[in-house]
C-alpha cells in the first residue's frame, strides 16, 4: 500500500510539474502584432420624413387692403349686409306758421292740385324767385296750399303779376280741408270779383258775394290781393282798400289750411308770376 502511495504521490507531483513548464515556455502576444482589422459596418439610416413648415406672413396694414367677403360668399345662414356709416343729415328749418314764401327756398311744405281742366296743358315752376302759372288750356283752376298748419283766424296777401292775357282770376284760399271744402276770393285781372265757398257736403262751388273793384291795375300789372279769415267772418282787400266784407252763416268753415291760386277761363294764354304770399295774425 505504501508504495502504491507513493507511486501516486510521484506521479501527481510530475503532472504538476510538467503543467508549470508549459506555461512557463509559451509566447506571449506581441503588443506590436497587427491585429487583423474588422472592416466597420456601414450604418445605413433610412431617411426620416421631415415635416416642412411655411414661413406665415402676417401682413401689415399697409401690405394688402382689408378685404371683405361679398354677401354671395357668406357662409352663414344670414347674409349680412355691409355697415353704412351714418351721414350729416341736411338741417331744415322748423316749418313756421306766420312767414313770406317769396320762392327762393325748400318748397317741400307746399303742394298743388288741379280743380278742372287738362293737366297735361299747364305748367307751374319757380323761376327766379317767383312762382309762374303757365296755363294753356282752358277752365284751368290751379290751386297751392301750404301743408303745415290749419289757420282759424288768418290774414293771407299774395302778390301776383299778369304778363299774359286780361282774363284771369287770382284766388286766395282759407278754412281748406278734404272733408267740409274751403273759402275763395277770386280777383278778376279786368276788375270784378267774387267770395265763394266750395262745398265737399254739395258738391259744388256756391257764390257767398260777388262785385267790381276800382282798385285792381288791369292788364299787365300788378296786384296784391288779401284777405282776412276769422273763422266764418270775411273780408277782402285790393290793393289795400277793402272791398268786401262777409259772414257766412250757412256752411260756417271754421280753420283749415290756407292757399292760393290761379284759374284760366277762355281766352288763352294765362301767364301768372306771384312773387310773394304771407300769412300772418289778424
Amino acid at each position: 500500500m505504501n508504495r502504491k502511495l507513493f507511486k501516486i504521490i510521484f506521479l501527481l507531483i510530475s503532472f504538476f510539474i510538467v503543467v508549470s513548464l508549459a506555461c512557463s515556455t509559451s509566447t506571449p502576444p506581441d503588443p506590436t502584432a497587427t491585429a487583423e482589422q474588422i472592416p466597420p459596418t456601414e450604418i445605413v439610416q433610412e431617411p426620416t420624413e421631415v415635416e416642412v413648415i411655411e414661413e406665415v406672413v402676417i401682413p401689415t396694414a399697409t401690405d394688402s387692403p382689408s378685404r371683405q367677403i361679398a354677401p354671395t360668399q357668406s357662409t352663414s345662414s344670414e347674409v349680412e349686409e355691409p355697415v353704412e356709416m351714418p351721414e350729416d343729415e341736411p338741417v331744415f328749418a322748423e316749418p313756421q306758421a306766420y312767414f313770406v314764401e317769396e320762392f327762393d327756398g325748400d318748397l317741400s311744405s307746399w303742394s298743388y292740385f288741379l280743380m278742372n281742366g287738362d293737366e297735361s296743358k299747364m305748367d307751374l315752376y319757380v323761376d327766379y324767385g317767383h312762382l309762374v302759372f303757365d296755363l294753356q288750356g282752358r277752365n284751368q283752376y290751379v290751386y297751392v296750399l301750404y301743408d303745415e298748419f290749419y289757420y282759424s283766424d288768418v290774414i293771407i296777401e299774395v302778390y301776383a303779376e299778369n304778363l299774359g292775357k286780361n282774363t284771369n282770376n287770382v284766388s286766395l284760399v282759407c278754412n281748406y280741408s278734404d272733408r267740409f271744402g274751403w273759402y275763395e276770393f277770386n280777383i278778376s285781372n279786368g276788375g270784378l270779383y267774387d267770395i265763394l265757398i266750395y262745398s265737399e257736403l254739395d258738391g259744388g262751388y256756391f257764390t257767398l258775394t260777388s262785385g267790381g273793384s276800382k282798385n285792381v291795375r288791369t292788364g299787365r300789372d300788378a296786384n296784391y290781393y288779401t284777405a282776412v279769415c276769422q273763422g266764418n267772418q270775411l273780408a277782402l282787400y285790393v290793393n289795400g282798400v277793402l272791398e268786401k266784407e262777409f259772414v257766412d252763416r250757412k256752411y260756417n268753415l271754421r280753420e283749415g289750411q290756407v292757399g292760393f291760386g290761379v284759374s284760366s277761363f277762355n281766352v288763352l294764354p294765362i301767364l301768372v308770376e306771384v312773387d310773394y304770399f304771407a300769412i300772418d295774425q289778424p
